[in-house]
């Protein structure tokens, strides 16, 4: 079964190999030297997990891996990406929900998640968990606040609705999306998904991009967003963010933070939230 087979049948695909764990080496020491200059304690905060392809060039060379395309379209813009990190022994979760719940992006049969590993990622260091097929409709979610949920709304799936979309699954338990660094795993914009605590002894470090088609469109229309343009023809609904010239440099860092705002405003609509853990 092809790879965009799998992923129309069940809503996820994995595992994809973008590298060897020894070639991947290179986008790891992007990473942590990225952490080193912009973290505090060892750990990004807020805007500093996202978008991070619009100032690093190994966040950027992962965006444009043309080995993560599962879109049937010539014409691929990036909408974000951001950090996922799971700490050792911290207790922090992503509660059950789907992707497109707050984002206000359509048709959501044109967006998915490529979810990257920059370190093992287990059933004891809490690996993504995915419910077949369950990437059909928009179902509700409750917002249940909490510091250990890592979902800056804490959005999450009703137990009952729950219940019943793992049912129709024909699954008794979730499939755990395990993966080695260098690999990625695939997952519809309505897919629903989760990840449990860390209790293994080492960090679980994730890097999520956002794709979609240049035909998708933010109904939410609080403001006019900005995307990347991955390849092919970017349409009319966005506007096109400038590749890097100087990784960190002072115009990359506006640029960063002209699109990041203009992303809360549509996706904090109506929440007296107004920024991302």
């Amino acid at each position: 079964m092809s790879v965009r087979t799998a992923f129309s049948k069940n809503g996820f695909y994995f595992p994809i190999t973008l590298a060897s764990t020894t070639e991947f080496q290179k986008i790891q020491e992007g990473y942590y030297s990225y952490v080193k200059r912009y973290g505090q304690n060892g750990k990004l905060q807020s805007d500093y997990r996202f978008r991070l392809h619009l100032v690093a060039n190994w966040a950027r060379d992962l965006v444009h891996n043309p080995t993560l395309d599962a879109l049937k379209d010539d014409n691929i813009l990036c909408w974000s990406t951001d950090i996922n990190a799971k700490f050792s022994g911290t207790g922090g979760f992503y509660s059950w929900h789907q992707d497109s719940t707050y984002s206000g992006l359509e048709p959501s049969d044109k967006v998915l998640t490529a979810w990257v590993a920059l370190s093992p990622s287990k059933k004891e260091s809490g690996c993504l968990r995915f419910i077949p097929q369950s990437h059909s409709e928009q179902l509700p979610h409750n917002e249940v606040p909490s510091d250990s949920n890592l979902l800056s709304l804490g959005q999450v799936i009703p137990q009952d609705i729950l219940d019943t979309v793992i049912a129709k699954s024909g699954e008794i338990d979730p499939l755990e999306a395990e993966l080695e660094p260098g690999q990625a795993s695939l997952h519809h914009w309505k897919c629903v998904h989760s990840s449990g605590v860390n209790s293994s002894d080492y960090d679980r470090i994730g890097f999520a991009i956002r794709y979609m088609s240049a035909s998708v469109k933010n109904v939410k229309s609080v403001c006019r967003e900005r995307a990347t343009l991955v390849c092919g023809d970017p349409g009319d609904s966005w506007d096109i963010e400038p590749d890097i010239q100087e990784e960190y440099g002072d115009k990359e860092w506006n640029e960063h933070k002209i699109s990041m705002e203009l992303e809360r405003k549509n996706y904090f609509q109506d929440s007296q939230v107004t920024h991302f853990k």
